[in-house]
């Protein structure tokens, strides 16, 4: 036998109303339908989840912690038909900036689950540096974009996504041998920069500046693609995200290098205020801020 709906249904209803009789007239069931589903209940459960008295039900603390799962399964459960709803009902164009530095990590897996969830809507996907798109977000010519944390902006609805660590990209056959290394020890050396209008390379230099370094900018690319064949070639290190740098470190391009202290950026959605949204811009905004936050941290 498995855990039903119902038997979850019951149990909430009797930590809600405190008694039997009350949770079987909220259920509109009869009061030995409620005592026979939480004694199935916790039968398969294997604990006690409420203490009977004359006085009502308490629940235990094992009972609180099915109580709250409880609540998440049948509230995910009841807004299922609502989900449909929108499938059918939803449509329209929205235009997404994101980043050039992020399209590749993780974006393509939410892009699919908005395009599998949302196939009316047309979603325009542009590239672009933070700056250009926060621009581009606040004057209307895009409806959402993906940037790198911080903003200098207030009139923006700002949700923060997923967090990426920042590593060390060298040459294989560097003379640098530590598996992590320290901003301070980049003093000096040949460095290879994104184009300072990307939030990557305003973070970096962040970095360098809060460790009191200057490293030799000698080439800035305007990808992280440039980037990493520079690298490669020899002509300097350079700091970019973990999940870019790995795929050319796997084949032996370059080797990564963890900082000490570890370093992140923090990627975030922005849009302008949701009530002024269409209810296309509204879902897919929605959609994707509970798809990103399901990657994990770093």
């Amino acid at each position: 036998m498995e855990i039903t709906l119902r038997q979850l249904a019951c149990l909430v209803a009797v930590a809600d109303h405190g008694s039997i009789s009350a949770a079987a007239v909220a259920l509109d069931v009869t009061q030995p339908t409620v005592t026979h589903q939480l004694k199935l209940l916790e039968d398969l459960l294997g604990y006690r989840l409420v203490d009977r008295s004359a006085r009502g039900i308490t629940v235990r603390p094992e009972g609180q912690i099915v109580v709250d799962r409880a609540r998440v399964i049948l509230q995910q459960t009841a807004s299922l038909a609502d989900d449909l709803v929108d499938i059918r009902t939803v449509h329209g164009e929205v235009r997404l900036g994101i980043i050039q530095t992020a399209s590749a990590a993780h974006f393509p897996f939410v892009y699919r689950s908005l395009m599998t969830r949302y196939p009316d809507v047309h979603l325009i996907v542009t590239e672009g540096r933070s700056m250009d798109l926060v621009e581009k977000v606040r004057h209307g010519d895009l409806d959402l974009a993906v940037v790198t944390l911080p903003l200098m902006y207030t009139d923006l609805q700002v949700a923060p996504l997923w967090r990426e660590e920042l590593v060390l990209i060298d040459n294989p056959s560097s003379s640098v041998q530590e598996e992590a290394i320290t901003i301070k020890q980049l003093d000096g050396l040949p460095f290879i920069g994104l184009d300072v209008g990307t939030g990557l390379q305003r973070h970096v230099l962040a970095l360098f500046h809060e460790n009191g370094i200057q490293p030799r900018l000698i080439f800035q690319a305007t990808s992280i693609a440039t980037v990493i064949g520079f690298v490669a070639a020899g002509l300097g290190i350079s700091i970019v995200p973990n999940q870019a740098a790995r795929v050319y470190a796997d084949v032996g391009q370059i080797v990564v290098r963890h900082l000490n202290p570890a370093a992140f950026r923090q990627l975030a959605l922005i849009y302008r205020p949701l009530e002024t949204m269409s209810s296309a811009v509204r879902v897919i905004a929605q959609t994707f801020i509970t798809q990103a936050r399901r990657f994990p941290r770093g």
